[in-house]
């Protein structure tokens, strides 16, 4: 009798084990991994997967493919969707700054301007970042993600 109890008890205790060690696992899994780091993210190519505009979220398709590059010595460049941009900025311990961004001047086609003027509006509000294993996140400062880009596999 106390060798059936013995072994009912370590199964109920292996069973219990396993159970929490899968629940652990999946809390893991669900939340995304961060990387604090912001050499990560600069001499890449990142496309715009995101953008929101006031009370709107849009998502550019092809041919409208709006991109950052954010450079090692402080620069960002990139497309609008529609025109070319360029400005500088100033990271430290999350915190991104922007400067003005100086751009081309063309006219596009109608949903590329939406892009564009999305765009514009949500870099002017970015003030952090976070890069996730899918994506670099911008956000304003109440830590809303205002942008979002994947990075471009060459």
């Amino acid at each position: 009798m106390l060798t059936v109890k013995s072994t009912t008890l370590s199964s109920f205790a292996m069973a219990s084990a396993l159970l929490l060690a899968a629940c652990n696992t999946t809390s893991k899994s669900e939340q995304p991994e961060m990387v604090s780091n912001w050499s990560a993210i600069t001499g890449k190519n990142w496309q715009l997967s995101m953008v929101v505009d006031g009370n709107e979220t849009l998502a550019p398709m092809s041919p409208v493919l709006a991109s950052a590059n954010f450079t090692a010595d402080s620069k960002v460049v990139g497309s609008t969707g529609c025109n070319r941009y360029f400005g500088t900025y100033e990271e430290n311990d999350g915190k991104l700054k922007l400067s003005p961004l100086g751009a081309t001047q063309m006219m596009c086609v109608e949903d590329a301007m939406a892009i564009e003027n999305a765009f514009n509006n949500a870099m002017e509000k970015v003030s952090d970042w976070q890069l996730t294993k899918d994506a670099l996140v911008l956000s304003d400062t109440n830590g809303k993600p205002v942008m979002e880009f994947v990075p471009i596999t060459p």
